[in-house]
C-alpha cells in the first residue's frame, strides 16, 4: 500500500442524505438535501431550453458574463468574487491555502461535516467549541482560537441544526478571533432568512479585509444538480485562491443557467412565501404529534427526539415506505432528524405516513 496523508485516516467521508433505491419503480419522497420544490418560471424554462453551447469548446475559466451579473445585483467589485464547483470546493481552496500542519481550521460542534474534512484535507488541526442550544456560541469560539487559528468557518444559517447568528453575533465573532485568522461565512441558506436582525454578512465583508462570505445557487435557485457556488473575498484572497482553483472549474451550462436565474424575481419570491408557510405548518405538525423542533431560518428543520433508538427507528420506518429524511448521526446528533421543506404534496405524504407508523407502533 502507498501510504497516504496521515490525515486522511481523520477523515469520515461524507454521506450525502439518501435519494432513494433505483430497484423502486415508484419516485421517492426525498426530503433530506434541503433541495428546492419549486419551479422555474415559464420565462426562465423558455431561456434554459434556448440554451444552446459549443460542446467542443471549454468553459469561461474566469465567468466574467456570470461574474459582472453578480457583481452588479450584489455590489461587489468583480475583483472580489471568485467561484467554485459548489461552496465545497471553496471551503477546500480555502483550507489548501491557509492551512498546514501547524495551524488550525475552526468551527461550531455541530456546523456543516465539510469543513472538518476540508480542515483535514489540508493537514490542518481541526479545533471545533461547543454550541449552547444548537447554536454556535461565540465566546467559546473566541476561547478556542489562538495565535495558530487560520480560518475559523461558520454556517450561518447553519446546517442541520437551522439557527443563525445575528448581525451583532458576527461582529463580536470577528473582532475576538485573531487578526491573522479568516472569519469565513457560508450563508448558503441567508435568502431564506426574513429576521430583521440577520445578514447575510456581504455588506460587512465588504468593510474588511479578513471575512469571507460564500453563497450557492444549489438552495433558493434550485440548481443543485449543476454544482456552482461563489464567494466574495479580498482581493488579495481572491488572488491566493485562483492559483490552485481548477481552471475550468464552473461548467458553461451551469453558468448560463445561473444568468438566467439571477433575473427570475418571481421564483424566488414564491421560494420564499412556500418556505414560510410551509416551515411553519411543519413545524406544528411535529409539535402535534409531541415532538421538539428546534427553531429554523432555513428551509429545513430539526426534529429532536427522546431518544436516538425512536430517531432511527422513524426515520428506517419512513424509508420502508420510500420517504427519505436526513439522520444527523455524523453530526454527533443521533436523536434529532433533518427534514428539507419540500412540496406540499411530499410533506403531506411525509405526516400522514409518520402518524400511520406511531399508530401502529402504539397498538
Amino acid at each position: 500500500m502507498i501510504p497516504a496523508n496521515k490525515n486522511i485516516s481523520k477523515i469520515k467521508t461524507y454521506v450525502p442524505g439518501k435519494s432513494g433505491s433505483i430497484k423502486l419503480k415508484t419516485k421517492p419522497t426525498k426530503l433530506s438535501s434541503n433541495e428546492s420544490p419549486i419551479k422555474f418560471s415559464k420565462n426562465t424554462i423558455n431561456k434554459i431550453n434556448q440554451t444552446h453551447l459549443d460542446l467542443a469548446k471549454y468553459p469561461d475559466p474566469e465567468c466574467n458574463k456570470l461574474k459582472k451579473k453578480i457583481s452588479k445585483l450584489y455590489n461587489v467589485n468583480s475583483k472580489n468574487i471568485i467561484f467554485g464547483n459548489g461552496s465545497d470546493e471553496l471551503f477546500y481552496l480555502i483550507s489548501y491555502c491557509y492551512l498546514n500542519k501547524d495551524l488550525q481550521g475552526l468551527y461550531s460542534k455541530h456546523g456543516f461535516l465539510i469543513y472538518p474534512i476540508a480542515i483535514n484535507a489540508a493537514s490542518g488541526r481541526c479545533i471545533f467549541a461547543k454550541e449552547e442550544n444548537f447554536k454556535a456560541n461565540i465566546d467559546e469560539l473566541i476561547k478556542k482560537s489562538n495565535q495558530n487559528t487560520r480560518v475559523c468557518f461558520i454556517a450561518n444559517p447553519n446546517n442541520p441544526t437551522g439557527t443563525y447568528l445575528t448581525k451583532s453575533e458576527i461582529k463580536k465573532l470577528r473582532e475576538g478571533l485573531p487578526k491573522k485568522c479568516l472569519l469565513v461565512i457560508d450563508s448558503a441558506y441567508s435568502e431564506y432568512v426574513t429576521e430583521k436582525d440577520y445578514s447575510d454578512s456581504l455588506s460587512y465583508a465588504k468593510t474588511r479585509n479578513d471575512v469571507i462570505v460564500t453563497k450557492t445557487f444549489s438552495k433558493i435557485f434550485g440548481m443543485a444538480a449543476l454544482r456552482l457556488g461563489w464567494a466574495y473575498c479580498p482581493e488579495q484572497v481572491v488572488q491566493t485562491l485562483n492559483k490552485i482553483r481548477p481552471a475550468f472549474n464552473i461548467n458553461s451550462y451551469a453558468q448560463e443557467i445561473a444568468i438566467n436565474l439571477l433575473d427570475d424575481k418571481e421564483f424566488l419570491k414564491n421560494s420564499i412565501a412556500h418556505n414560510l408557510y410551509w416551515k411553519k405548518w411543519l413545524t406544528n405538525s411535529f409539535n402535534d404529534l409531541g415532538f421538539e423542533v428546534i427553531p429554523s431560518v432555513a428551509n429545513f428543520i430539526m426534529v429532536k427526539f427522546k431518544s436516538e433508538n425512536l430517531a432511527t427507528t422513524l426515520a428506517d420506518s419512513l424509508e420502508k415506505s420510500n420517504i427519505y429524511i436526513r439522520k444527523l448521526n455524523n453530526y454527533k446528533l443521533s436523536n434529532c432528524l433533518r427534514i428539507s421543506i419540500g412540496s406540499e404534496k411530499d410533506l403531506k405524504n411525509l405526516v400522514r405516513t409518520l402518524k400511520k407508523i406511531i399508530a401502529g407502533k402504539n397498538k
